[in-house]
């Protein structure tokens, strides 16, 4: 029954990709095959959002990898106040996307926006429109994208750190190794394969992105923010062109599926490992 309510919606996408179908011409259901993946292929405005949607992911989980990395590594010790410092610096993963979203576009508002009157008391008299000016908008989405799920990473590598016998780092200090040896030999290593399964997991996350642009900037301006997830919902629910958008998304799904099965295949192989040790 499961698979029966996972199969029935795929292969209705994947039938309507294969039809010239807008609901603002009446009459225009046609089967036209790959027409519309041949239109994807000549449409520069679908490149361009693929290039979009690729800066985002970049951008946005290479950030989060690093700075996550970062923190755990400073939770992992044993200072005083530290345990309610990691409570709540997991907060914004528990906010939903779009209020997430909502907060940050009135924080970065030019009218009232506290961002902006912060920066004028610093010396800053003419910040730029954060999500209004093209040059900034798409960085500014990747900061509160890499705002909201650091807290993400760091849970997971932080868990990682934990179970690193610590006889390891004290047999490494008798042999001179310095703090940055003792990470590259010892702690990048062994948290490696979390780290991976996690940037799989944002990786997927983030090319599915909709909320956050919704809330923050509605893919403008213009295009400069339009990611993959955004195009298809333009596409089949402002021009009403489901065809065409069921073939946007049929693309981003088999993309999708492709890297959630090499998440499985990772995480089965790095758990052969784990068990052969």
């Amino acid at each position: 029954m499961s698979l029966l309510l996972i199969a029935l919606p795929l292969i209705g996408l994947v039938g309507a990709s294969l039809f010239d179908w807008n609901l603002t011409r009446p009459g225009s259901w046609r089967f036209i095959g790959l027409g519309n993946y041949l239109r994807l292929l000549q449409d520069g405005h679908f490149w361009r959002t693929i290039a979009t949607t690729g800066w985002f992911v970049v951008g946005s989980v290479l950030l989060q990898l690093v700075a996550g990395i970062a923190i755990a590594l400073l939770f992992n010790h044993r200072l005083p106040g530290l345990g309610i410092v990691r409570t709540l610096f997991l907060a914004p993963m528990m906010i939903a996307p779009v209020f997430a979203g909502m907060i940050w576009r009135l924080f970065l508002s030019d009218d009232f926006g506290i961002v902006k009157y912060v920066l004028q008391l610093l010396g800053w008299l003419d910040p730029p429109l954060w999500l209004a000016d093209p040059s900034f908008a798409l960085q500014t989405v990747i900061v509160i994208s890499a705002w909201q799920w650091i807290p993400f990473v760091v849970l997971f590598v932080l868990a990682g750190l934990q179970v690193i016998p610590v006889e390891l780092y004290e047999a490494a200090k008798l042999d001179g190794a310095g703090p940055l040896k003792r990470f590259r030999y010892i702690t990048l290593p062994l948290i490696a394969p979390i780290v991976t399964t996690v940037a799989i997991f944002r990786i997927i996350d983030a090319i599915k992105v909709f909320d956050l642009i919704y809330a923050t900037t509605a893919g403008g301006p213009g295009d400069a923010t339009e990611t993959i997830s955004y195009l298809v919902y333009q596409t089949s629910m402002t021009f009403f062109d489901l065809g065409y958008g069921s073939a946007v998304a049929t693309l981003m799904l088999v993309v999708v599926g492709a890297l959630a099965l090499l998440m499985v295949m990772w995480n089965s192989r790095t758990g052969l490992s784990g068990r052969r040790a």
